[in-house]
């Protein structure tokens, strides 16, 4: 019985301590979880599945349409990515610029896959769209005053 009186003590002085005492408490704890996330281990995490679309595509790039803006420059112009990486039914297009003015880094274009095939994605500089049919991916990019299509085959 003197065990539960004395737990009882103790928690009869943290209710009846005054507050500005608890305000360091709170601050810390709430300081201490705003800190970065624990590291997170291989184990830890489920594998994302391989999709139907995984693999390397050896693709080519064309201009379909250039702004007004832009017509009479070369900036639209791209050697485009030559290889498209498509890993867990998502990948990165990324096109380099190299007559933009300016010291541009290279634009780049997120896209995920549906289970029919088709992909879709967006990113600041514009959207991505497409579709893979058995082993050929076609696509389309609507960037900043540049349309493209792209295309290509699975290696």
């Amino acid at each position: 019985m003197s065990e539960r009186v004395s737990g009882r003590a103790g928690s009869d002085r943290i209710v009846n301590m005054p507050l500005i005492r608890l305000y360091p408490v709170v601050l810390a704890l709430l300081i201490a979880s705003c800190g970065r996330p624990a590291a997170i281990t291989q184990s830890q995490t489920e594998t994302q599945p391989t999709t139907a679309f995984d693999g390397s595509y050896q693709s080519t790039i064309r201009i379909t349409h250039e702004a007004a803006t832009v017509e009479g420059y070369s900036w639209c112009q791209t050697p485009g990515q030559p290889i498209i990486t498509v890993t867990n039914g998502q990948f990165i297009y990324v096109m380099p610029h190299p007559d933009l003015p300016g010291n541009h880094p290279p634009t780049a274009f997120p896209a995920t896959f549906r289970p029919d095939g088709s992909f879709v994605g967006q990113s600041v500089q514009g959207t991505i769209s497409g579709q893979v049919r058995g082993s050929h991916i076609e696509g389309r990019i609507d960037g900043v005053g540049c349309l493209y299509a792209f295309a290509g085959d699975r290696r």
